[in-house]
């Protein structure tokens, strides 16, 4: 039976078992249906599978594709795009010798890279540096589509009940004005972003899924999940977070969420959370800790000096190696 190489990635930790596992399928010499690759998906049972193939547009040094495990493609820019890269880097499968490089000081090298998704080719960034331990050290640098805002909740007590919290512990702690949760969306994800009011409740709340799915399509049946996030004390002085997300997708809680992470940025700028210095601002996201993990996920949002108004966002993570193996192809007789 045919079998395809794979790698198991701890996505936004440099710690194995800490971070957000992302299956990763090196399908390049295979032409893989749509059902294989949705059922390879569903047997790893992760949040989300990618696999990455040759490319097959101009100018891009891979195509990937990725799947959730109840069979929807994805096209966002989140763990699942970051892990591929990071474990292209760290397996060696990345031609630095040609690629564009900055040297950005500290030792640290970026090079731009190029990747075919969803019939887009688009550039993303790779850092790489030596480490204290002298182990060569990637973190990756992913552009989301320009963040857009969407529908208002105005129902803290209907949004608390998908939670299975009090009214009182939906809002944004020590805003002197009422910051309303929102659908936020990157390209084709749209997600609603929900603050609460303390870590405490953030730690308590229980996903009702039927109320979840009923909110979302009240609201806007576009919306994928719910991230719910609380400010939580953070290093000099770089706004930090502590946030959840569950999807009407996932059958569990999702451990790291770049998709909701990038627009949740905007989200705070557009709302007088964030303040630029030189045109840019920084955010760091902690996501995983009910799970026993650590994820860690940086955004970058810039707003762009052509007078429109909006801002483009990038999320930065590393990765870390937990397991490979191989895996053995579907029939093509076996349906999904």
């Amino acid at each position: 039976m045919p079998s395809a190489p794979f790698t198991i990635v701890d996505v936004f930790s440099t710690t194995p078992y800490r971070g957000n596992p992302l299956a990763v399928v090196d399908a390049r010499g295979h032409d893989l249906t749509d059902t294989q690759m949705k059922l390879i998906t569903r047997q790893f049972n992760l949040s989300e599978t990618t696999f990455f193939f040759p490319p097959t547009l101009s100018g891009a040094d891979f195509k990937l594709r990725s799947f959730l495990p109840y069979g929807w493609e994805v096209y966002g820019a989140g763990h699942n795009i970051l892990g591929v890269w990071w474990h292209l880097a760290n397996a060696g499968l990345l031609d630095f010798s040609k690629a564009p490089r900055v040297d950005v000081g500290d030792g640290v090298e970026e090079f731009t890279f190029h990747q075919e998704l969803g019939g887009e080719v688009v550039p993303l960034k790779v850092t790489r540096r030596i480490g204290a331990s002298g182990k060569t050290e990637f973190a990756v640098a992913i552009r989301q589509a320009s963040p857009k805002g969407h529908a208002k909740h105005t129902d803290p007590a209907a949004l608390a009940a998908v939670l299975g919290l009090s009214a009182s512990d939906i809002g944004f702690p020590g805003s002197t004005e009422a910051v309303l949760p929102q659908v936020m969306s990157t390209s084709t994800t749209h997600h609603l972003l929900v603050p609460v009011s303390s870590v405490e409740a953030l730690d308590r709340a229980v996903v009702h899924r039927d109320k979840l799915v009923e909110q979302l399509d009240l609201l806007d049946s576009r919306a994928h999940g719910i991230f719910w996030f609380t400010p939580i004390p953070g290093a000099d002085g770089v706004p930090t977070f502590q946030a959840r997300f569950f999807s009407r997708g996932m059958t569990a809680e999702d451990p790291a969420t770049g998709s909701a992470a990038g627009p949740f940025s905007a989200y705070l700028y557009s709302n007088g959370l964030l303040k630029l210095d030189g045109g840019k601002a920084k955010v760091v996201v902690y996501q995983g800790l009910k799970l026993g993990r650590e994820c860690i996920i940086e955004v970058v949002l810039t707003a762009r000096n052509d007078g429109s108004g909006e801002v483009e966002v990038d999320i930065v993570g590393s990765g870390a190696q937990v397991a490979r193996g191989e895996i053995s192809l579907p029939s093509l007789s076996t349906s999904f």
